[in-house]
């Protein structure tokens, strides 16, 4: 078995080094055959998750003592699209460039708030009965995102960071508001507490406002700043890549609605 195992070990050693000498050969420049330059644009597609962190301070119901602030909110989105990336100097030695990108972003965010004891009903017999309910707020919201993204890597290696503006312009966006009464199981809202309101969940759930978001912008500006890792494979680029996304305006001022971003994804980059 010993000499099975040495003499495998041995030819793969030798067919291994005859394969590396010819391949260091057939690197070495050939007077006759002039040597291709290297390229110095890579596009190719996008695609990540993205943690949408929203701050605001608007109320459920306007002018409600009952409807506190919805002052943060969190949800899980995504984005794609495709990136276009020109080095800078010479493409063999270059280690900075400017990457530019359209993406479609989803950033949604929910918030709850706790709220009061309210008097509602057993569902079982109409007895007034008081519960507990919460507040919360759904905000769905997406935009078409051109940026333009300056990347440096550092120590001679592969490992770079990125910063650049990001202008989006908005698509779509609602916002859903409501109360739900957590406890008691059996209790449901009395329909005269919101004669106007829509009613689900058997009850227990009342929709107190269903908007576009007033006064929405149609763009929004933000700065992009985080770090990469490029991994050669062949003549492509596989590049993990994490980035906070900073809103600089508002989403909507009277809201005082500003979303921000932790995102995480893949850029896969395809020398032309």
């Amino acid at each position: 078995m010993r000499r099975i195992i040495t003499t495998v070990l041995t030819v793969f050693l030798a067919t291994t080094g005859s394969a590396l000498a010819q391949q260091e050969l057939g690197a070495r420049s050939n007077p006759l055959v002039p040597e291709k330059s290297a390229s110095r644009i890579y596009v190719g597609p996008v695609v990540g998750y993205n943690r949408s962190l929203q701050s605001s301070g608007f109320q459920s119901v306007a002018g409600d003592v009952l409807c506190p602030d919805f002052t943060e909110g969190t949800g899980n989105g995504y984005y794609f699209g495709g990136s276009i990336e020109y080095l800078l100097g010479k493409p063999r030695e270059s280690k900075s460039s400017i990457i530019g990108r359209v993406i479609y972003e989803y950033l949604p965010g929910s918030y709850t708030v706790p709220g009061d004891r309210l008097p509602s009903l057993d569902d079982q017999n109409g007895d007034v009965v008081y519960s507990t309910v919460n507040h919360t707020a759904e905000i769905k919201y997406s935009f078409l995102d051109v940026e333009l993204i300056y990347k440096l890597n550092l120590f001679n290696s592969n490992f770079g960071i990125v910063v650049g503006p990001t202008i989006g312009f908005v698509l779509n966006s609602a916002r859903v508001q409501q109360m739900n009464i957590i406890e008691p199981i059996n209790a449901v809202f009395d329909p005269t507490f919101c004669p106007e309101c829509e009613y689900t969940n058997n009850g227990q759930t009342v929709i107190t406002g269903r908007d576009d978001i007033p006064d929405r912008s149609g763009v929004r500006i933000a700065v992009k700043a985080g770090v990469q890792y490029e991994m050669p494979i062949g003549k492509l680029l596989l590049v993990p890549c994490v980035y906070y996304n900073f809103g600089i305006t508002e989403v909507s001022p009277s809201a005082n609605l500003r979303i921000n971003a932790l995102q995480i994804g893949f850029d896969l980059r395809f020398a032309l």
